[in-house]
């Protein structure tokens, strides 16, 4: 894999439920590989990106929480309950706070993530992210400059030149 191409990344979390859709993830991030931990891949994202894997993990909370509220559930009950089985993830200026103290059952376990010196972050959040096929992905989230100088240029997992 080329780590200085852009790849687009997902994981099986964020499978499509969809039978009606060909693509077999919801979604995927735009990002360079950067490093690998435990077998899985860490990458960097520019701010845009991250805010969309922000946005995308606040949106399966609510949808865990709404489920849970409409069953029955009390909205605090029902929140700390997805927080059992979701990660925690906001900024805080132009730091993101990933948050899975409950999830981990660690009150130390929050991870506090800075851009780097070209403003970009850096991905893994002890996630099971792969480099994926960009045709196995219904929504890729990129910025311009996420993407060279052609927007739709992308280096498939496990290639080494790029394809449209």
């Amino acid at each position: 894999m080329s780590t200085s191409q852009p790849h687009v990344f997902s994981g099986e979390w964020l499978d499509n439920p969809d039978p009606s859709c060909q693509h077999r993830y919801r979604e995927g991030f735009a990002g360079i590989p950067a490093a690998r931990w435990n077998g899985w891949q860490v990458f960097t994202v520019s701010p845009k990106v991250m805010g969309a894997i922000i946005d995308s993990q606040h949106t399966a909370t609510l949808q865990m929480v709404t489920a849970s509220v409409t069953g029955g559930a009390h909205l605090h009950a029902a929140w700390l309950d997805a927080l059992q089985h979701l990660a925690s993830i906001s900024w805080l200026g132009d730091l993101v706070v990933v948050d899975t103290r409950v999830l981990q059952s660690d009150p130390t376990h929050v991870e506090v993530i800075a851009p780097d010196s070209e403003g970009q972050y850096r991905v893994s959040f002890g996630w099971r992210w792969d480099a994926v096929d960009p045709g196995d992905v219904h929504t890729i989230h990129a910025g311009k400059d996420d993407c060279g100088s052609r927007p739709r240029q992308w280096y498939r997992a496990g290639s080494t030149r790029g394809e449209a």
